[in-house]
């Protein structure tokens, strides 16, 4: 597996690991977990990005993930947890389940 791959299935790990916190309804531990999966988010868009460029056949969609991230944003400022979790879990955690597919 490379690493860029592995970086990306941590973030999928790191990204399920909130959205039940908030699912639990432990908002305040989600809350506190958001900065770290913020940051593992970051970097594996960097990632896709990057692997983007190395390989023309990856099928990145950047507009997918833009929409998706947007999305959870406006859902946090709304102070909708569930919201917030469904967006992280059924769109952008399978969009990059999707992409990790198609890597090495």
């Amino acid at each position: 597996m490379s690493k860029e791959k592995e970086i990306v299935e941590n973030t999928i790990q790191v990204i399920r690991e909130t959205t039940e916190l908030f699912y639990q309804q432990k908002v305040k531990e989600a809350y506190n977990k958001m900065q770290e999966t913020i940051d593992h988010i970051l970097k594996a868009v960097d990632i896709l990005h990057a692997y983007k460029s190395e390989y023309e056949a990856f099928g990145l969609e950047e507009e997918r993930l833009v929409t998706s991230l947007t999305d959870a944003m406006n859902a946090m400022q709304a102070g909708d947890t569930v919201l917030l979790a469904d967006i992280l879990e059924y769109d952008f955690v399978e969009y990059l389940q999707e992409l990790t597919e198609q890597m090495d």
